[in-house]
């Protein structure tokens, strides 16, 4: 058990150090040398655990993911918060964390890495659907929400949201454009939850953190 618990420890390590140098150095301008020199690691020993920098880099991303779930599970947990808040605190919690490391970004937005892309959306919506079924559940029991397939209700809705919001800088919407962008979100969430119409009206404040 222990070697197997210390094989982890090393594979995190990399992983961290290869993040805070993607982060200072760029992923570009990052080499395999560069994490073996900070990690004090023989070239042996990174290929042990990754084959290759992209491979690091898929590994970063689904760790990214893994803290977004992370933070929407505690929201789950906090039962004097709304449900309608809960669920919108939930999906807004697993909104990539990319503050100082654009690069990150930048990486997944890039037409040779569709692959990394496609990797954050699968990871995504395996992570995230479950941690919001019970709240659907909840609002059906509750008679909020008129849902004939909740689990596929989740992923759309966290598609879209990602579409609308994560990537919203590749469509290169204006600032006088979003508040529209957000009216026609929440209007498609209550076409898509079978709310009331206006419903979803009271969340609109939660995005002014996006």
């Amino acid at each position: 058990m222990k070697t197997v618990k210390d094989a982890e420890l090393r594979r995190q390590e990399i992983l961290m150090t290869a993040r805070e140098l993607f982060i200072k150095k760029g992923y570009d301008k990052t080499s395999v040398n560069d994490i073996l020199k900070v990690v004090d690691i023989a070239k042996g020993t990174f290929y042990y655990y990754f084959s290759s920098k992209e491979e690091v880099l898929e590994a970063i991303i689904i760790d990214i993911v893994e803290e977004g779930a992370t933070k929407a599970r505690r929201i789950l947990n906090e039962q004097s918060i709304p449900l309608l808040n809960r669920i919108m605190m939930a999906m807004m919690a697993q909104k990539p964390d990319f503050e100082g490391s654009e690069e990150i970004k930048e990486e997944l937005h890039k037409v040779e890495n569709v692959k990394l892309h496609r990797i954050y959306l699968r990871e995504m919506i395996k992570k995230m659907t479950p941690i919001l079924e019970p709240l659907m559940l909840e609002g059906i029991d509750q008679g909020i929400f008129s849902i004939e397939y909740p689990t596929e209700c989740i992923e759309s809705i966290l598609l879209l949201g990602h579409m609308m919001f994560d990537d919203s800088d590749v469509f290169e919407w204006t600032s006088d454009e979003f508040p529209k962008k957000i009216q026609a979100f929440l209007s498609n969430m209550e076409r898509l939850l079978g709310t009331k119409k206006g419903e979803l009206e009271i969340l609109i404040q939660m995005f002014g953190q996006l």
